[in-house]
């Protein structure tokens, strides 16, 4: 009896230990986040994989307290996401902190919900053990659907996009697959696509806590896919990318060999300047550096890179700002070498 009565404690103290487990407090890990009230448990704690949650925000019928995640106050929201610029700085009463990871080097990844009226981002973020911003990209529109025919709405044709991240480490990927398909009365998808792509994006964080792009490959296909439809997509990804790290040029560098290979010179819609452009933008002196640093055939972003007109005057602003002499006078020769006319109709 007195051996019933001893196991049966036991039994209980085991299951108590095993709730407190579950609400554990890793605050000790993050001392950054607990100084600004955020306490860490198993639920903030960022798992191998990682999927965005399937809300479009536009839509009364879903709201931000549906999603799992803390909401930042105005005083985490400005120590935490302000110091990445105003490419990430917006809409601060709809971000929501998703999750943390210690990736070593006392290096912090955080994972984070941005919502708005006019959609959604996967934000993810690293930060030093003192809690300063390190590197920061943003991961758009991690599951469309698409109409092709934007002009005919009785046509039902769309594309379709889902994506998810994993982590391994300092390793990450962004996994992809896009396919054609057709859409039902309810905007639903109807039947199987009718052809599907889909591929990696890796990234490694270094001992800076950057993101570097390794590189995209294709892992699957089913059908006949459209390599134009589905080129522009890659190049999309291709700018969830460090916004400091130089060797992501590299990587976009060898990318246009792929798009060279894929696109008809006379195909009317290249959406691969705009990308270029895209990247300029998100850091115009590391942009600028790089081509400076690549002035010969080696520079295959150079056929790529053409502002349109009225953008021009805060472009010889950003090259006014660099230091070397040299720099300065190649970047302003290219620059007034263009002419009015756009590398694609997308400009």
């Amino acid at each position: 009896m007195r051996t019933s009565f001893f196991w049966g404690i036991a039994l209980f103290l085991l299951l108590l230990a095993s709730c407190n487990d579950s609400g554990k407090v890793y605050n000790d890990k993050f001392p950054f986040l607990d100084s600004l009230g955020i306490t860490i448990t198993d639920q903030l704690l960022l798992g191998d994989t990682l999927t965005l949650p399937d809300v479009y925000c536009g839509d009364p019928n879903q709201k931000m307290s549906d999603l799992k995640g803390l909401k930042l106050n105005p005083d985490q929201y400005e120590t935490l996401v302000i110091p990445a610029g105003v490419k990430f700085a917006d809409a601060m009463s709809n971000w929501l902190l998703l999750g943390v990871r210690d990736v070593g080097n006392d290096i912090t990844l955080a994972a984070y919900y941005q919502c708005n009226n006019g959609g959604y981002c996967l934000d993810l973020m690293t930060y030093d053990k003192q809690g300063k911003m390190l590197d920061a990209i943003n991961a758009r529109e991690q599951h469309l659907i698409w109409r092709i025919h934007l002009d005919d709405a009785s046509n039902d044709t769309v594309f379709t996009l889902d994506g998810h991240f994993t982590f391994n480490d300092k390793r990450l990927t962004l996994h992809r697959v896009m396919g054609r398909a057709t859409m039902d009365f309810y905007n639903d998808l109807k039947g199987q696509p009718v052809w599907q792509q889909g591929w990696d994006q890796d990234y490694i964080i270094n001992d800076k806590g950057h993101f570097v792009l390794q590189g995209q490959h294709v892992v699957m296909e089913k059908g006949e896919v459209d390599q134009y439809a589905a080129l522009d997509f890659k190049s999309w990804d291709m700018l969830v990318c460090s916004l400091h790290d130089p060797s992501i040029m590299d990587t976009w560098n060898d990318y246009t060999e792929l798009v060279n290979s894929t696109y008809d010179p006379d195909y009317e819609y290249n959406p691969f300047p705009w990308d270029v452009i895209q990247l300029y933008n998100m850091n115009p002196q590391r942009f600028l550096h790089w081509m400076a640093a690549h002035r010969n055939a080696g520079n295959r972003l150079l056929p790529c890179f053409k502002m349109p007109t009225h953008h021009r005057p805060a472009l010889l602003e950003e090259i006014a700002r660099i230091e070397d002499p040299d720099a300065r006078q190649w970047l302003t020769t290219l620059v007034n070498s263009w002419d009015d006319k756009p590398l694609t109709k997308h400009l």
